[in-house]
């Protein structure tokens, strides 16, 4: 697909709408707070004290490392049949070169039409793990939403886009350690999609036939040719926020469990508790457990289940640097994942079976749960410190109110999470 007839697409998206305005503001907001939480963390002060020292603090560092620290949390907004997370790249990014409302909405929105629709041709979850569809669009999202949001005209943002993609790839393999490359890689994506964005900015040009049908195939084995049918400038409303910090993989069956306790199972008595997913979601939830890994306690199903059974508060910690208690680790022995052929639905839905004194209590969790998107934020608002949840709850108001302040106040906020730690949650 030529990358001017993409851009065309893009090119419809109406930054004034009040409906789309209200969606990027919930959107801008989810990710401030993820960046609020893992500002505060160990790993995450790390990755934005490397980008502090290496890039002097200026605007392009400063998005950059939001952007690692935002994906980082694992608490970030994702579509979930792309695998796409495109809150951390397209907001702080469109933070730091728009001016007004409806430049930054129309840049947002366009960042998350890119990036989904990117993640969608490369193979969604197919692709996993030897492609990170996430990674492989996250420098065109960040090149799409500077560009837009730095007002250049559609030739120019077609140009930063195959610019940004070019030598790209979303294979990053597993990497271990404390700071991770896994994050890392998605700060550096941001930078090269910004440089993109400058570069086609300062006329240099690019190949606008790079996204054909033979490059994508050679992304990876699951892709497909890129269309006009994958560029949805409404999909940020499909891009959902998460209500606590786990694998996407397993917050159905987290939520399941989550609504047996409140109707009265007991974990104390919980001889055992069965999980069945969808096949594709129960790789990432059942590996073994490595408690000192961060990852792997987000990860693993069973901690998952143990935290929501004995320290609920612990599923908004980011952190996670704090040993987790025997009743939690015991817990999660008695938790076993299996995959069912029947759970066919998108949204990777759970079903829930848990043995008490002999008796079987059952829940499932479908995808598309009636709480309230706002409802799933404002939790996530109170968990932060109240100097932080003060500001975003403003900021909030600031956009629904169309306040011509708006876009420079978030930008405010970002940069002071960006230039100095942050509290962490109540929950760490």
């Amino acid at each position: 697909m030529n990358a001017r007839d993409l851009v065309s697409i893009l090119s419809v998206i109406d930054g004034g709408d009040q409906k789309l305005r209200d969606l990027v503001s919930l959107h801008t907001v989810d990710a401030l707070a993820c960046l609020a939480a893992g500002a505060g963390s160990r790993e995450g002060s790390s990755l934005l004290a490397f980008y502090r020292e290496t890039g002097a603090g200026d605007a392009v560092s400063s998005a950059a490392g939001a952007s690692a620290v935002i994906r980082f949390t694992e608490w970030d907004a994702i579509h979930v049949p792309s695998c796409a997370t495109p809150d951390a790249m397209a907001v702080p990014v469109a933070l730091s070169f728009a001016q007004d409302i409806p430049t930054y909405v129309k840049a947002v929105a366009a960042g998350h039409a890119i990036g989904v629709a990117l993640s969608e041709a490369v193979g969604g979850v197919a692709a996993l793990p030897e492609t990170w569809p996430g990674l492989f669009a996250a420098p065109a999202v960040a090149a799409v939403s500077a560009a837009i949001a730095m007002g250049l005209s559609d030739e120019q943002i077609a140009q930063a886009l195959v610019l940004s993609v070019a030598g790209s790839s979303g294979r990053n393999g597993r990497p271990s350690g404390m700071p991770s490359a896994r994050w890392l890689v998605i700060g550096e994506a941001v930078l090269k999609g910004i440089r993109a964005a400058l570069a086609a900015k300062a006329d240099i040009k690019g190949d606008l036939d790079l996204l054909s049908p033979c490059w994508m195939k050679g992304q990876a084995a699951s892709a497909v040719p890129l269309e006009a049918a994958h560029i949805n400038s409404a999909v940020i409303a499909k891009v959902v926020a998460k209500p606590f910090v786990s694998a996407r993989q397993g917050i159905n069956a987290i939520q399941a469990f989550s609504t047996l306790l409140q109707k009265g199972a007991d974990p104390i008595d919980i001889e055992s508790v069965q999980v069945y997913l969808p096949p594709v979601a129960v790789p990432v939830v059942s590996r073994p457990l490595a408690a000192e890994d961060r990852l792997s306690t987000i990860a693993h199903l069973g901690l998952q289940l143990g935290i929501a059974a004995f320290e609920p508060a612990r599923q908004m910690d980011v952190d996670r640097s704090r040993a987790f208690g025997t009743d939690v680790l015991d817990f999660a022995k008695r938790v076993t994942v299996s995959a069912d052929e029947s759970l066919t639905a998108e949204g990777w839905p759970a079903r829930v079976v848990v043995s008490e004194k002999g008796q079987t209590r059952e829940a499932v969790w479908p995808q598309n749960f009636n709480e309230d998107a706002q409802a799933v934020l404002d939790r996530k608002i109170e968990s932060l410190q109240p100097a932080v949840a003060h500001a975003l709850q403003r900021i909030e108001m600031a956009f629904t109110g169309a306040d011509p302040s708006a876009v420079a106040e978030t930008r405010g906020l970002m940069r002071s999470l960006t230039d100095s730690p942050a509290s962490k949650s109540e929950a760490a």
